[in-house]
This record gives structure tokens, C-alpha cells and sequence, in this order.
């Protein structure tokens, strides 16, 4: 790449991070906003509301088709990841710059580059707050169950609505430490297999509101039997969501204990070992190449002592 490209993909991105930060991150509260509307069993429940929030999001898209189409336009190296990335814009929250792909934007930190110092200070900004959001969940879990046994549900519609609000809250939360610490490995598919239940909190009420979305705009049933399939889909995913929140926070909470640190340390002594392990075998297949080519050189070397000899005598 000729160096105006490389000036002028660098001066793009550094002028695009913050406003394509604020874009991703609004994209996903119109998300959380559409399933917890869709979701809500309060009066406030609306069809039309969460659709409404759901237009806002696709209203969104081309924003993040014209930054790439930018990146094309004056030639960066990386367009074609960007232009991916548009088709699920969330990931545009923690996306690498379009040069080289070595450094990332976020906030408080600036640019820096991505590395592992870069991902434990991350990972130790995330921990805490995380754990306060992961711990939010039992009182709302707590006031959904005496709710849901002891007290009538038309009598406190805002409570309802606050606690709600909360699990859109905490879904926001794991939503966005799950895409910046995504996109900091490198192993991506090593960090789907340990982080599949943070996955699955994202996933999982996603997947919900689209299938139920579904079943509303193509089933042709009385309004009656449409309504209580949708509600019984709903209340389901709702509940399996709750649940796997709450082994969420179990699962953080053992993280904090010094048995818990110790095995957790172990398995990252391994898989330095495997990985140090890997680098020895491509080191070895290095050298046998080496010496492979090496070896046809000793026999020309041999053949032509006899001659120098000869001619001596």
C-alpha cells in the first residue's frame, strides 16, 4: 500500500471512532429496547412499539454500508472486513483499525495496540462492574418470583416495568464486554468455547423475538390462539434466560475464589504449553527443510576432491 493510502485510511479511522463507536452502541439499545418491549408482560407490553425500535435498527444499516463503502473508496487495506462487519453492525463497537489491524479504539484507552497487556487490562476494567450487573439479576429475580406468586400484576406496572428495564440493562452489559473481548483475542473460536453461556444470554432473546416475530406476521390463526402461542414462546425463552443469567453469575463469583484463581491460571499454564509446543514443532519443520536442501550440496563437494587430486598428480 502507497503511503497516502496508508495516511489517508489511518486519518478516516481516527475521525470515525467515536461516532461509529456511539452508533454501534445506540444499535443495540434499539435492540434491547425492541425484545424488552416484545418481552414486557406489563401493560406497557406493545407489538408496535418494538417494531418500532426494531425499524430504527435497519433504519441504521447503511450508515455502517457508507463507512464502508468509504474505506473502499480511498483504498484501505481491510474494506472487505469492514463491509462484513456492516451486515451485523454490532461488532463495529470494538473493530480494529482498516490498515493494518493491529490497534483498536475504546473508550478512556484511545488507540492502543492490541495485545495481550491490552486484553488483561481490559478484561480487569470489565470484571467488576460485570460481576455488580451479573449480581443485579437475584433481586430482579427475587421481586419476578413474588410477583409472579404473591402479587397481582396490574397493581404495580412500573415496578414491573423498572425490573424490565434491569434485565435489558444487564443484557446491554454482557452484550457489549462479550464484543470488545471478542474482538481483542485472536483465537476467536477458543474464546466462543469458554464463553458459551455469555453467548447464549446474548443469543438466546434474540433468537426469541425473531421467532416469535415470526410466528406473529406468518401464522393465520384467530387472534386468540396467535396471541397465546406468542405469550407461551415468550414467557419460555424469558424464564431459560433468567436462568442461565443467574449460573452466569455463579460462574463469576467462583472466579473470585483463590481455588477457582488457581485451576484457572493452570489452564492458561497449558495452553501456553500446547501453544509453545506448537512452536516447536513448526521450528523443527523449519529445520528439517533447512537441512533437506542442504544435503545434495555435500555430495558435489565430495565428487570434486578426486578431480582436484587428479589434476595435482
Amino acid at each position: 500500500m502507497d503511503a497516502p493510502t496508508h495516511s489517508k485510511t489511518i486519518e478516516f479511522d481516527r475521525m470515525m471512532a467515536v461516532p461509529m463507536f456511539c452508533a454501534s452502541l445506540l444499535f443495540l439499545v434499539f435492540v434491547a429496547a425492541a425484545v424488552q418491549e416484545f418481552t414486557s408482560e406489563t401493560i406497557y407490553q406493545s407489538v408496535e412499539v418494538s417494531l418500532y425500535f426494531f425499524g430504527l435498527t435497519l433504519l441504521m444499516f447503511p450508515l455502517f454500508v457508507a463507512e464502508a463503502v468509504a474505506h473502499w473508496w480511498i483504498g484501505s487495506p481491510r474494506w472487505k472486513m469492514c463491509l462484513l462487519r456492516s451486515l451485523l453492525p454490532p461488532l463495529r463497537l470494538a473493530a480494529r483499525d482498516h490498515d493494518a489491524g493491529h490497534t483498536m479504539w475504546l473508550p478512556m484507552l484511545g488507540w492502543r495496540e492490541v495485545d495481550d497487556d491490552l486484553h488483561e487490562e481490559v478484561e480487569r476494567a470489565f470484571s467488576g462492574p460485570m460481576i455488580v450487573v451479573a449480581l443485579m439479576i437475584l433481586p430482579l429475580l427475587a421481586i419476578s418470583l413474588v410477583w409472579h406468586y404473591r402479587i397481582d400484576i396490574g397493581q404495580y406496572p412500573w415496578l414491573e416495568a423498572i425490573v424490565e428495564t434491569g434485565y435489558s440493562v444487564t443484557w446491554l452489559a454482557f452484550t457489549v464486554e462479550f464484543i470488545v473481548m471478542f474482538s481483542l483475542v485472536d483465537k476467536k473460536f477458543n474464546y466462543l468455547r469458554k464463553h458459551w453461556v455469555d453467548l447464549l444470554i446474548i443469543c438466546l432473546p434474540l433468537v426469541a423475538f425473531l421467532r416469535v416475530l415470526r410466528v406473529s406476521q406468518l401464522l393465520r390463526l384467530q387472534q386468540v390462539t396467535k396471541a397465546t402461542r406468542i405469550y407461551r414462546l415468550r414467557g419460555l425463552a424469558l424464564r431459560v434466560w433468567r436462568g442461565i443469567v443467574a449460573l452466569d453469575m455463579l460462574s463469576r463469583l467462583m472466579r473470585l475464589e483463590p481455588q477457582r484463581r488457581i485451576e484457572l491460571l493452570e489452564e492458561l499454564i497449558g495452553e501456553k504449553e500446547e501453544e509453545i509446543e506448537k512452536i516447536r514443532e513448526q521450528i523443527a519443520k523449519l529445520q528439517a527443510r533447512i537441512d533437506a536442501k542442504a544435503k545434495p550440496s555435500s555430495p558435489q563437494l565430495a565428487k570434486s576432491t578426486p578431480v582436484e587430486d587428479t589434476e595435482a598428480a
